[in-house]
């Protein structure tokens, strides 16, 4: 196996061993054609406001065939030259650029993905944004919000550690926000994380003042970034996961487990981090809601996988009215389970597990649009997509046979425009 493919790979068994110690439960396979999920999980404008120009595509940035689907024929996709993301390990839209780690500076055989890479469409190549001194780790969680970044780094050799980053701006040095104990008497899956507004929400785990671990949410904010509990739990018995800002609130999943640990309930909470005197307020009524966005323009949805399967298995998405407190079931068609929702200012994506159907939820015209779908010879597959504000940005492979697959990206209409859909 190739280094790069094999630090990725080490990656996917991360996730999966998440998926199994976190939430206890039976997980089923995904289909045979899926991998397991890499990873968990504005100056900006304000929560109301979308970006206020789309950027121009660079024109060495091709566009691909026109795909099937009725989303499809509307929008315009680009491909990234394979040449730029060869080491790539992860990659994610911060509403305008697209974020990735790569080990493309130590050559084709580097072992790891230890810089930060961002692609503008608007220019002719990528921009390093962090050249990483320590070569032997990797970028394993990127994640951000017009040029505001942050990014989980650590070894993939087996040892427990990882430190969690952020880089203001582009040319800034990156903050350490926080890092791991480097004992395995805490847990050491990665902090899940949302950048927005100039602020970050993380959950993390770490020590108590009596040596117990703990599990915890925080949050902090420009300009000095200082970290502030916002909660925090004993991880024996409860464990905190998925953080979602808009404006101050914060979404948040709290996982509490029963005493054997065989199985658990999990909802989801809002809370404000400029009032913390005021008590959470739960959303779900469920017991198994998990993965939480907070909508730019109001509203909540989440995922819930079925009853006895782990957080981070397929599920369906439901959908939370800020107005009325109405919880409704969320379609996802052509998908019947899906994982890793992300959502822009219109629309919803994820990762669907009949990789070759792919499209995103309208929340302007309240329906499903497809963007592309396959038929089962092409063995084409669509993995982790994610979006933010209007740009989506996913992973096209070929499977089996493709080891690295194509990022390719769209900007999908805005909020509030009239598109003929015929």
């Amino acid at each position: 196996m190739r280094a790069h493919a094999r630090a990725a790979a080490v990656l996917l068994s991360l996730a999966f061993a998440v998926g199994v110690a976190a939430c206890g439960a039976a997980t089923p396979s995904p289909p045979a054609s899926v991998a397991l999920p890499a990873s968990a999980s504005e100056p900006p404008p304000t929560a109301s406001t979308p970006p206020a120009s789309r950027p121009s595509v660079a024109p060495s940035v091709v566009p691909t065939r026109v795909p099937a689907g009725d989303l499809g024929r509307e929008i315009e996709i680009h491909s990234l030259d394979r040449s730029w993301t060869a080491q790539m390990l992860e990659f994610a839209s911060d509403g305008e650029s697209i974020l990735y780690s790569s080990g493309a500076m130590d050559g084709s055989d580097g072992e790891y993905a230890p810089d930060l890479w961002r692609f503008q469409p608007s220019t002719d190549a990528p921009e390093l944004l962090w050249r990483n001194p320590r070569r032997d780790r990797s970028l394993v969680k990127i994640g951000g919000e017009f040029g505001t970044s942050a990014f989980v780094e650590m070894p993939l050799g087996g040892e427990i550690t990882w430190d969690f980053w952020l880089i203001p701006e582009a040319g800034q040095v990156p903050i350490l926000l926080d890092t791991h104990p480097g004992t395995g008497a805490v847990p050491d899956f990665v902090p899940s994380f949302h950048v927005h507004q100039d602020q970050v929400a993380w959950t993390a785990f770490d020590f108590g003042p009596d040596g117990e671990a703990l599990s915890r949410l925080l949050y902090a904010r420009a300009p000095d970034w200082t970290p502030v509990v916002v909660a925090e739990r004993d991880a024996r018995l409860s464990e905190l996961w998925f953080p979602s800002l808009r404006d101050t609130q914060i979404a948040y999943c709290e996982v509490v487990y029963s005493a054997d640990r065989t199985t658990d309930e999990r909802h989801v909470y809002v809370v404000d981090a400029a009032h913390l005197d005021v008590a959470p307020r739960r959303l779900d009524t469920s017991g198994r809601a998990t993965m939480p966005i907070l909508l730019i323009n109001r509203g909540v949805v989440w995922k819930e996988a079925d009853p006895g399967f782990s957080m981070f298995n397929w599920g369906t998405m439901f959908h939370y009215d800020e107005e009325t407190g109405e919880v409704t079931r969320l379609p996802t068609r052509p998908q019947e389970y899906v994982n890793y929702p992300s959502a822009g200012a219109r629309f919803i994506s994820w990762w669907g597990a009949d990789t070759r159907a792919f499209g995103v939820y309208d929340r302007d015209l309240d329906t499903t649009r497809l963007i592309d779908r396959w038929p089962a010879a092409t063995n084409i597959s669509i993995l982790r997509p994610h979006s933010s504000w209007e740009l989506l940005v996913w992973l096209q492979a070929e499977i089996p046979g493709d080891d690295l697959g194509q990022v390719r990206f769209a900007f999908l209409p805005s909020a509030g425009t009239d598109r003929n859909r015929d």
